[in-house]
């Protein structure tokens, strides 16, 4: 299997929609292969997994570097619907697990994707991390206005690698999640930490995640889809969070020429 497989499984149409369509990842998969292909991660994190279409491209990515993994973590909200959808497509399987097995099973993505039933809820110590430091991590999980924001960056900022990506689902077109994420980057650009992202964290928490502020720039980049042949209108934006160290050069083992 390879990557053309995996692209005709995402374009796999129900009804008048792909697979893809439906969660407006059609497009933006395709970003988020070529950032893993060009950065070689060691660990990504994706909350949220739908049909698994980003789960897939990204495994497939991490297959074909051979190298690094997959967490996909989802609560399993939507079973029930995309159960109903799936048996469109004559597929049918007695639970979310059953079915993202069947995924990294034909995809051959076993050493490089896992899948974890697991509940995000910001409001309780229950939030999904690893030990090691996160290379890129991909937010479609929760609430994506102000608040989810917020919470999202207080918990995983301190936990993203030196070179790392944060993708924020729809929250660039969200108008006050907009504003908070252009006041939290214009902040953390300056050295400062709002104090909301310093909530219930221990002294030595708080020391980590100002030394990690001060020598790293954040840069915020929107990325919307314009509408044009766009089915799922609501899926359209993407807030980008790119954090790399505050230094002359670009580094990361990336050669430079002087």
């Amino acid at each position: 299997m390879d990557l053309i497989d995996v692209i005709e499984r995402n374009n796999l149409r129900i009804d008048s929609h792909t697979l893809a369509e439906d969660y407006g990842t059609e497009h933006f998969c395709f970003l988020l292969y070529s950032l893993v292909k060009m950065q070689r991660p060691k660990n990504v994190v994706e909350l949220g997994c739908g049909y698994g279409c980003v789960s897939t491209i990204i495994g497939q990515a991490l297959k074909e570097n051979n190298k690094g993994k997959l967490w996909c973590i989802d609560n399993q909200s939507d079973w029930s619907d995309l159960k109903e959808e799936l048996k469109k497509l004559n597929e049918s399987y007695s639970s979310y697990d059953d079915y993202f097995n069947y995924l990294i099973t034909k995809f051959n993505l076993k050493n490089f994707l896992e899948y974890k039933n697991f509940n995000i809820d910001f409001d309780l110590p229950n939030i999904f991390y690893i030990e090691e430091p996160i290379d890129i991590l991909f937010f479609d999980a929760h609430d994506s206005g102000p608040k989810g924001c917020v919470q999202l960056l207080s918990f995983y900022l301190s936990k993203m690698s030196a070179y790392s990506d944060i993708f924020i689902d729809k929250a660039s077109t969200i108008n006050y999640s907009f504003l908070t994420l252009e006041y939290i980057i214009n902040n953390l650009q300056r050295g400062k930490i709002p104090q909301i992202l310093l909530s219930r964290k221990t002294k030595e928490e708080v020391n980590y995640l100002q030394n990690f502020v001060t020598k790293s720039k954040f840069t915020l980049i929107h990325l919307c889809e314009s509408s044009e042949n766009k089915f799922n209108q609501q899926q359209n934006s993407t807030a980008w969070i790119k954090i790399e160290p505050l230094d002359i050069f670009i580094g990361n083992g990336v050669k430079n020429y002087i």
